[in-house]
């Protein structure tokens, strides 16, 4: 499990690097150099640095700083280095001034950025085999102002490959925001810990290969405390995905119950049931409405179907819940919405199974509009209890009708709403999208890296429903549920779109993956513990 942190968190280890443990600025500054330099010899040189062209473009912060040492060891290692800086050398302060004054003191070119003479590096920037982006550190918001604008618009139109420090310049640390140009990196080494900015849209597309540089931070100073922010990762999944023994049944694995569909949507609770099965619930009941289980009996094989009687217009009513009561009672999670309706009858339907059921709840699609309309669901003192085991599954729009705000804002603020939901609510949050967040009251936030454009397609949401509430079946944690869903749903797909693209995936491909992607986590976490 990697843990993440905001700029201000980082700027205190650094602190305390030097306070408490006697670690001098120059020391980190000359470590942070010397991980930047490893890569770029073994990634981009292969071991053969010899008349390679390096530019440089170093600001006067520590991220300079970082840049000049890089230069000096490349030197030294026979590249070709070249350095522009943005401001004059007596601008310079602290370790990164001392830094400055030893390069220049090499006779390493080192020369101002001069806003008439920006066009002038153009070819420069052009011939190089690396350009070594140290221009911004973690402090940077806003847009970048000119001529340092168009100096980066020009280094990514170059062509050449880019290698950020700490974090491409024009990004914001703690967001991933990107609100003018920004450096497209091929690769960002980034300083002691990794920054959550990137792993946040639209953050990631401009990180490439994130590489966590070793700065010998002591491991006091990186010590887990049960908060704070970190990505999920296939070791953190295999640690806590539900282990099958010979000697064990379908019983042992739970009872999903999927509540959904209406007229025209059977797809849905198929998709989910399926999902369902998929993941490893033992047992699986789809509950549709009576008039199109003949429909859904026919698309699901494996799964039960129960039909549910007094429901009208294709869709459930409120009549339902106690004619449905005796599949619910055998339930060991329910997932509701797929497919389901927003129907007035419906909502009535759907709030009175919220205050009845006393299992783990999976509420996904619909079943969220429809809570958005029934706010005190959400805040009743009666449902607290039971509200620490339903997982909402939200996608931008699902959260900005929940929150009463609007998609822009939702996406703009992406883990501050998935965690005060959570808080709030006293529920699990999945907040879909590009890098879904996981929040859970109580607990750290957690940021899935995995998924791709292929997953924007009708059911791909279904399935992760369905998924979700098959570990829930088999008697994970909500929050646990929610993080291994999240990722081998998107792994799913990563390994789809590795044989045959994104363009035209569908949510069926999706089913036929997840067993594989849940069979390679398990050796993992079968290593794992031999070790």
């Amino acid at each position: 499990m990697l843990r993440l942190v905001r700029a201000a968190e980082m700027r205190e280890m650094d602190l305390d690097a030097t306070r408490c443990y006697g670690i001098p600025g120059l020391i980190l500054m000359e470590n942070a150099g010397l991980g930047i330099l490893d890569v770029i010899l073994h990634q981009f040189f292969k071991g053969e640095p010899q008349g390679k062209k390096v530019f440089i473009l170093a600001g006067p912060g520590n991220n300079g700083g970082d840049g000049y040492v890089v230069a000096r060891h490349l030197i030294n290692k026979g590249a070709l280095v070249q350095i522009v800086i943005t401001t004059s050398p007596e601008n310079y302060k602290g370790d990164a001034a001392v830094n400055l004054k030893i390069v220049n003191d090499m006779g390493i070119s080192c020369q101002v950025l001069r806003p008439d003479a920006v066009s002038v590096l153009q070819p420069i920037i052009k011939e190089a085999d690396i350009v070594v982006d140290a221009l911004f550190g973690t402090g940077f918001k806003g847009v970048p102002r000119e001529p340092l604008a168009s100096l980066i618009s020009m280094v990514n139109e170059a062509g050449s490959p880019v290698l950020a420090v700490d974090i491409p310049s024009g990004m914001e640390a703690d967001t991933g925001r990107v609100n003018g140009e920004c450096i497209k990196a091929a690769a960002t080494v980034t300083m002691g810990m990794p920054k959550i900015g990137l792993y946040l849209n639209p953050g990631s597309d401009y990180t490439g290969e994130v590489v966590v540089g070793d700065i010998s931070f002591p491991p006091q100073l990186k010590s887990e405390d049960g908060g704070g922010f970190y990505l999920v990762d296939e070791k953190m999944v295999a640690d806590v995905l539900p282990s099958r023994l010979p000697m064990q049944h379908k019983g042992d694995f739970g009872h999903a119950v999927v509540i959904g569909g209406t007229r025209g949507y059977t797809g849905a609770a198929a998709l989910a049931s399926n999902a369902a099965l998929r993941g490893g619930a033992g047992l699986v009941t789809a509950v549709v409405p009576e008039q199109l289980y003949p429909i859904v009996a026919v698309k699901l094989t494996e799964a039960m179907t129960y039909p549910a009687p007094g429901c009208k217009n294709g869709g459930f009513s409120g009549s339902c819940c106690a004619s449905i009561q005796p599949v619910l009672d055998k339930a060991t999670v329910i997932a509701v919405g797929p497919g389901l309706g927003q129907e007035e009858e419906t909502a009535e339907f759907l709030e009175e199974l919220l205050t009845k059921a006393s299992v783990s709840m999976v509420l996904d699609a619909d079943a969220l509009n429809i809570l958005a309309g029934k706010k005190h669901l959400l805040t009743s003192a009666f449902l607290a209890e039971q509200r620490r085991r339903w997982v909402l599954t939200p996608h931008p729009g699902e959260m900005a009708r929940l929150c009463g705000t609007s998609i822009s804002e939702i996406q703009e603020n992406r883990l501050e709403y998935a965690e005060q939901a959570s808080q709030e609510w006293g529920v699990t949050v999945v907040l879909k999208g590009n890098k879904t967040i996981i929040a859970a009251p109580g607990s750290p936030l957690f940021i899935n890296p995995t998924g791709n454009p292929g997953l924007a397609s009708g059911g791909t949401g279904d399935v992760l429903a369905g998924l979700i509430a098959s570990f829930l079946a088999q008697g994970s944690l909500p929050e646990q549920a929610a993080y291994c869903g999240a990722f081998i749903h998107g792994l799913a797909a990563d390994q789809i779109a590795g044989k045959k693209g994104t363009n035209g995936m569908i949510a069926g491909d999706l089913l036929d993956e997840i067993p594989l992607v849940i069979e390679g986590l398990s050796a993992v976490g079968k290593r794992g513990r031999q070790v």
